[in-house]
């Protein structure tokens, strides 16, 4: 995926970040995240050798960096599902 996004910080700060991915999850047992557009970007930073990424929701018509742990942590769980179990997902190119 080579899209990028602009994003404004609450300062008005602007920040060009390379989208990694952005789904939608419609599973029951993800409630937190459920029906919620997530965007994935990558930080540019590197931490033990691997790379940082950052997780966004929509709330409110803006992407919001996901402060909620419960739902951060599902966003890992069908980001990882997806890799490792090789998941269907509608969209995706």
């Amino acid at each position: 995926m080579n899209d990028k996004v602009t994003l404004i910080g609450p300062n008005g700060e602007k920040e060009e970040r390379k989208v990694v991915c952005y789904f939608k999850s419609v599973d029951e047992s993800h409630p937190n995240i459920k029906d919620i557009p997530i965007l994935i970007v990558d930080t540019e930073q590197k931490n033990n050798g691997n790379n940082v990424l950052s997780f966004y929701w929509e709330k409110d018509g803006l992407y919001q960096p996901i402060l909620d742990d419960a739902a951060c942590s599902e966003v890992k769980t069908v980001l990882i599902n997806i890799i490792k179990k090789n998941y269907e997902v509608v969209g995706v190119n």
